[in-house]
């Protein structure tokens, strides 16, 4: 990649990067799953443990929207 195309890239508002990531990520074909450590493991483990304790502690997709929304315009 050029520093040229790089700076177009750069240019994009949010929604642009977010729908190019989309793109991207939608044409991609992994060649083997990813690797998750057992540090990681732990952790998502934890917070789905958080999770089923209290549910009404998640975000609805509207409220995780609004956050995304109010935190980067």
């Amino acid at each position: 990649m050029t520093s040229s195309e790089l700076s177009k890239l750069q240019a994009l508002s949010f929604e642009e990067k977010l729908w190019l990531m989309d793109a991207l990520w939608m044409n991609s074909k992994p060649t083997a799953e990813p690797s998750v450590t057992e540090a990681e493991k732990l952790e998502l483990d934890s917070r789905w443990a958080r999770f089923e304790r209290d549910p009404s502690r998640a975000l609805t997709l509207e409220q995780f929207d609004a956050l995304i929304k109010a935190r980067h315009g």
